[in-house]
């Protein structure tokens, strides 16, 4: 249970999160750890279940796109097939015979100033609006960040870590899995 918000930028992203991680009990943490983390020069942020977000963060090196690389191939065809052989080998993938490869995680990945969110199938798409929220206050941030962004003709990463700030702030208010403080992480196109 999470609050994730993302804002893609022209040349840079900022992704921010709260500090809260809860469980079907009702039970809670602050936690000393973030939810976003930097591997390898990559921005990794996890909501769902913590086990996908500690593997990521202490389990592996990311790999890292080479300045001629196109990002989407890179992502499709080298940073998504090795998440998914580390899940594997840490016993996290949850793949039966004949069901799509699974876990029961969600990422914003930032590379290179470009957001990337990985879904629970290992697939990822990106939205022509540049707003993306994950977790339990995901429809709250992104209701908040809908408002803010409607009363701006421009964007730069300052306001949008201010907006982010805001829009988890708001969803602390209303969802019981969320709390601050808010972290944001911002990335330039390198």
């Amino acid at each position: 249970m999470t609050t994730l918000v993302a804002i893609q930028g022209n040349g840079w992203a900022a992704v921010g999160c709260d500090s809260r991680s809860s469980g079907d009990d009702g039970r809670f943490m602050e936690l000393a750890t973030h939810k976003i983390i930097e591997n390898n020069g990559i921005l990794i942020a996890g909501s769902g279940a913590s086990r996908g977000s500690n593997i990521l963060q202490f389990g592996w090196k990311a790999p890292k796109p080479r300045a001629t690389d196109d990002l989407d191939v890179f992502m499709t065809q080298t940073f998504i097939p090795a998440m998914r052989k580390l899940f594997i080998d840490s016993g996290y993938d949850m793949k039966e015979d004949g069901d799509a490869a699974a876990h029961d995680s969600q990422f914003l990945v930032v590379v290179r100033g470009v957001i990337y969110p990985i879904f629970e199938d290992y697939s990822w798409d990106r939205d022509v609006r540049g707003i993306y929220c994950s977790g339990s206050g995901a429809d709250i941030a992104l209701g908040a960040i809908e408002a803010f962004a409607n009363s701006r003709k421009q964007t730069t990463p300052k306001v949008a870590e201010l907006d982010i700030r805001m829009a988890i702030k708001i969803a602390s208010r209303w969802d019981i899995h969320t709390a601050e403080p808010v972290i944001v992480k911002v990335q330039h196109a390198k």
